[in-house]
């Protein structure tokens, strides 16, 4: 008994199974968003926006270390989330590398980085309220860019 497959027939069967395929996918990716719910890595998103008011409430203390500080929390918050979202590196310098590749838009973010990083190791580094609400609003846009606000 001899088989007769016709080529209309294999081309129907690759299409029925990439959309098979494509459909089981997406399928997934839709499970694991649910899953995960309002959390990301680990992180719930209330709290990740809880914290970012108290940063938010420290810029508007008006002083100069209070911009400081909200820059150092803000950059400390990136670091905590690059972590959990699995990023490799042993500073916060290093995971931001490796994340640029996969979220482009996170290359603003090394501005915000540099002004903190003046803040810890300049003792005499003057911070004024434009440039902390400037490096604020890109850590912002970067949390946005990450999915997380």
């Amino acid at each position: 008994m001899e088989i007769n497959i016709q080529p209309w027939q294999i081309a129907l069967t690759i299409i029925i199974i990439a959309t098979g395929l494509l459909l089981f996918f997406k399928f997934v990716k839709i499970i694991k968003s649910f899953i995960r719910g309002k959390k990301l890595y680990g992180i719930d998103k209330k709290e990740i926006k809880k914290k970012w008011t108290e940063i938010e409430k420290l810029l508007n203390k008006s002083s100069e270390m209070s911009y400081k500080l909200a820059i150092i929390e803000a950059d400390k918050l990136l670091d905590h989330i690059l972590k959990l979202m699995f990023f490799p590196g042993s500073t916060l310098g290093e995971r931001l590398k490796v994340a640029c590749y996969k979220y482009e838009k996170l290359r603003q973010i090394w501005w915000a980085h540099k002004i903190r990083n003046q803040i810890v190791h300049e003792t005499n580094y003057n911070l004024h309220y434009n440039e902390a609400k400037k490096a604020l609003n890109i850590f912002k846009k970067g949390f946005e860019e990450l999915g997380i606000m």
